[in-house]
């Protein structure tokens, strides 16, 4: 199987390897419709990614659209019990890209948990996180942040709502000059303009930087989402992904649908986060109610291009046939190859730039080695 799964591309090795890993943890595979009515993802524009919407009309007339997004299917679709509703799925989203403007189809794969949410479930979900970005490259790292934190000390800010997303572009960009700026054309208290300073330049592992995010909870929110990041600090301080958690609340995501703990997820080798995830229980209660829900997405386009897989062969046998009596012997042949775990190409001639472990020729029954590589 090992041998198998390295010839594959980095992007179907993941697709199989990540199923495995949630399948273990529980986790039953969601499959689903490629299309929704047009009207389900227009109303729910400002979740998605990107505005633009792929539509077309059915064969009944109805507007129709290909699925920019997975997240709000699952919660729309998936069957709902007293007990825990734990999926993952293996689909593909249709969204335009920045630098073609062009629609593009996008592979995903990751985890939707609804139902009711504890600190133990958003600990195994950061876990699953970390453990898929191990799984593509094991230098990796787990941006953690929390709604509690910046954006209610937002909300405690009499200021404008364009102020307000004037300051979260610069927490998210970590540009504390003009977030100062801001804060004082605005009459920001001294103190909290301080502190929103100091909670969006705080980043590092989470167990060494938990104690001085400890020591900032200025309000009821903060201090309950410190108890919850001790939480997950101290059920993973003796896994193998413990380093790999840090704190950087800069990272921020739509309040009107997410709270509570939210991540992003980085490897070595490529420029973007390719994992995003976190809890969602406004955009749930919105669909479903009384729903709660936490998740992540690992967007695997482009790890193909970041993570090349050079083959030293493309097979491990080549037979070279041009006779045209043998027929029957050499199908045997090649099948009792296969059926001892090789593969076997055969050509008439050696294919351009191909590379085989060992060359034979086919003549009149008997076959003789050519070369070897």
């Amino acid at each position: 199987m090992n041998e198998f799964l390295s010839t594959m591309a980095k992007e179907d090795r993941l697709t199989y390897e990540l199923s495995m890993l949630y399948k273990q943890w529980g986790y039953k595979e969601y499959r689903m419709a490629k299309f929704e009515e047009y009207s389900f993802y227009s109303d729910n524009r400002d979740f998605l990614s990107s505005n633009n919407i792929l539509a077309f009309n059915n064969s009944d007339g109805r507007l129709m659209a290909l699925k920019p997004d997975i997240t709000l299917s699952i919660v729309k679709n998936a069957k709902l019990t007293d007990a825990l509703t734990k999926l993952y799925y293996n689909e593909s989203v249709f969204r335009m890209t920045e630098s073609s403007n062009d629609f593009k189809e996008i592979k995903q794969t990751g985890v939707e948990v609804l139902g009711k949410i504890d600190s133990y479930l958003i600990t195994e979900v950061l876990s699953l996180a970390a453990k898929s970005l191990k799984t593509i490259d094991s230098n990796f790292i787990l941006s953690v942040s929390h709604m509690a934190f910046i954006p209610s000390l937002l909300a405690e800010m009499k200021i404008s709502e364009n102020a307000k997303k004037e300051l979260i572009t610069c927490i998210k960009g970590k540009n504390l000059h003009d977030l100062n700026n801001i804060c004082k054309r605005c009459g920001v208290d001294d103190s909290k303009t301080e502190l929103l300073s100091k909670l969006a330049n705080i980043n590092g592992k989470l167990l060494q930087t938990l104690p001085e995010l400890i020591s900032l909870a200025s309000n009821d929110e903060m201090k309950k989402a410190c108890d919850e990041l001790e939480y997950i600090a101290t059920a993973l301080s003796s896994s193998d992904i413990a380093d790999k958690l840090y704190i950087d609340l800069s990272v921020l995501s739509n309040i009107e649908y997410y709270n509570g703990i939210i991540f992003q997820g980085y490897v070595e080798k490529a420029p973007k986060a390719v994992l995003s995830g976190g809890r969602y229980d406004k955009l749930a209660a919105k669909l479903r109610e009384n729903t709660q829900a936490i998740g992540f997405a690992v967007y695997l386009d482009n790890l193909n291009l970041y993570y090349r897989q050079e083959k030293e062969f493309d097979s491990d046998i080549l037979i070279l046939f041009n006779s045209d009596g043998g027929g029957v012997s050499l199908h045997s042949l090649v099948e009792s190859f296969i059926e001892k775990g090789f593969s076997v190409r055969v050509e008439h001639n050696i294919p351009e730039g191909y590379k085989a472990k060992n060359i034979y020729s086919f003549d009149n029954g008997v076959l003789r080695e050519v070369t070897s590589c």
